[in-house]
């Protein structure tokens, strides 16, 4: 999950790169701004393919590691007693 996308616009190219390759559609465009927008941050698989395919380097996305909740796990010791 990201906590918000930080955009160089005196680098961005507006070619919209960072749009086509999220694969989970997180990332928007602001037609008006022309700029890329973080437009569903719950969605977010902080993988950076669009950092990294951005001809102009002209993204950042920040990561909000404090709003990621860990999977539940039990060992299998627990799970036997549980009775799974």
């Amino acid at each position: 999950m990201a906590h918000r996308l930080i955009v160089d616009a005196g680098s961005c190219t507006a070619c919209r790169t960072c749009v086509d390759v999220c694969f989970v559609n997180a990332i928007g465009w602001d037609d008006e701004l022309e700029t890329p927008v973080l437009a569903y941050p719950d969605d977010c698989q902080v993988c950076c393919i669009c950092e990294v395919a951005c001809p102009a380097s002209a993204l950042e996305i920040v990561p909000d590691w404090a709003g990621r909740r860990p999977r539940p796990y039990l060992s299998a010791t627990a799970a036997d007693e549980a009775g799974r």
